[in-house]
C-alpha cells in the first residue's frame, strides 16, 4: 500500500468543504436578505401609498396641513394629526405617515413642490427617553428619531435620494437646502 497523496481526493476533499463552508454563509445571509426583501417591500409601499401627494394639493385634501416654515436640511413639513403616534407600542400603518416633507424646485420664476419623505411622529414630551416605535424591517431607522416641535420624528426618504440614508433626518440635496 502506497502512502503517497492522492491529489484527486485531496481536490474533492477541499470542494466539499468549500461546498459546506457556502452552505454556512448561506445559512446566515438569508435572514439578512429576507430581512433587507421586507424593508424594500416595506419602502415600495410608502412609496406607493404617498406618490399622490407629489401633488400638495392633494395631501391637503386628505387632511395635511402646512406645519412648519421651510427648515434647510428637511423642508416644509405638512402634518395630519390623525397619524401621529401616541404611544411606542401602537399599532402603525406604514402607508398612513404623520408628515409629508417638501422641498423646493426654484425655476421659470415660481416656486414648486417636490415630494421627498414621508415622516412618522410619535407625540411624546421632548424628554422622552423609552424605547421608540420599532416602524420598518432592520436596524436602518435605529437612532435616526429626532425631536422637533413637540414631536418625535422618523423621516423615511422615498420620494428622493437621500446622500445620508433612507432613514436620516437632514437631506443634503439642494432641493432641501437654502439656495
Amino acid at each position: 500500500m502506497s502512502t503517497s497523496r492522492n491529489p484527486t481526493v485531496g481536490r474533492r476533499t477541499y470542494l466539499k468543504a468549500l461546498g459546506v463552508g457556502a452552505l454556512s454563509v448561506g445559512a446566515f445571509a438569508a435572514p439578512a436578505a429576507a430581512h433587507r426583501g421586507a424593508l424594500q417591500r416595506e419602502i415600495a409601499s410608502v412609496r406607493a401609498a404617498t406618490s399622490k401627494y407629489a401633488d400638495v394639493r392633494k395631501a391637503i385634501e386628505d387632511g395635511y396641513v402646512l406645519e412648519s416654515p421651510f427648515i434647510p436640511g428637511m423642508g416644509y413639513h405638512y402634518v395630519n394629526h390623525d397619524y401621529v403616534i401616541e404611544n411606542y407600542d401602537d399599532e402603525v400603518d406604514l402607508t398612513k405617515p404623520a408628515a409629508l416633507v417638501y422641498g423646493k424646485n426654484e425655476g421659470n420664476g415660481r416656486e414648486t413642490l417636490v415630494l421627498g419623505a414621508a415622516e412618522y411622529l410619535f407625540d411624546e414630551i421632548e424628554a422622552y427617553a423609552g424605547p421608540f416605535p420599532d416602524l420598518f424591517h432592520g436596524d436602518g431607522d435605529d437612532g435616526m428619531w429626532g425631536f422637533a416641535g413637540g414631536h418625535w420624528g422618523l423621516h423615511a426618504w422615498v420620494h428622493v435620494n437621500n446622500p445620508d440614508g433612507t432613514f436620516a433626518p437632514f437631506n443634503s440635496r439642494p432641493q432641501f437646502n437654502e439656495k
